[in-house]
């Protein structure tokens, strides 16, 4: 199947993601614009923002652009917005697979628009608000990611046994001693 008929089948099921009005107008003026024309990866934009963002604390959203069109994909909150895009562009680190999901959804939409992106904004929050400031931001937005939805028990049960190995292959090799 053509990527095209791919991204015509998916875009009319984001249509409920969009980001668009008096709901766009609102995210631009009460976040920044942190980073543009995202892909996950260490480039020189990213290294620099992870430079410029040491300790600080709020609330980030990320939005997908294709076609002209912005999706609202996740929302989050952290004590330092550089440690969570550094976790964010790092290898798949199974002590955190949470951090893995905005990388395969970004995967995921190159597959159906290799043209897409991914922006992200932030606004600083106190430490102490950061939870109800989250909280909040998503129940009024709901991004796509933070949606929640039971995963089947074929995924559950792929998951439970990737896992499994992981941990297996790791103690054992503690008790041999391997190095």
């Amino acid at each position: 199947m053509s990527s095209d008929v791919r991204l015509m089948s998916y875009l009319p099921l984001l249509d409920r993601f969009r980001l668009q009005g008096v709901e766009q107008k609102e995210i631009r003026s009460n976040l920044f614009f942190v980073l543009e024309s995202a892909d996950l990866t260490r480039c020189p934009k990213v290294t620099d923002l992870i430079a410029r963002h040491k300790k600080v604390a709020g609330i980030y959203f990320w939005t997908a652009l294709v076609n002209g069109e912005e999706y609202k994909v996740y929302a989050g909150q952290t004590n330092s917005l550089s440690y969570r895009i550094t976790n964010y562009t790092a290898p798949f680190q199974p002590h955190s697979p949470n951090d893995f999901k905005l990388l395969i959804f970004s995967a995921f939409m190159k597959e159906i628009a290799p043209e897409s992106t991914l922006r992200l904004y932030s606004r600083e929050v106190a430490a102490m608000d950061l939870k109800v400031e989250e909280k909040a931001f998503i129940a009024k937005h709901q991004p796509l990611l933070n949606v929640s939805r039971k995963p089947t028990a074929e995924a559950r049960n792929k998951l439970r046994d990737a896992f499994s190995q992981f941990y297996r292959a790791s103690f054992e090799g503690v008790l041999r001693n391997d190095v």
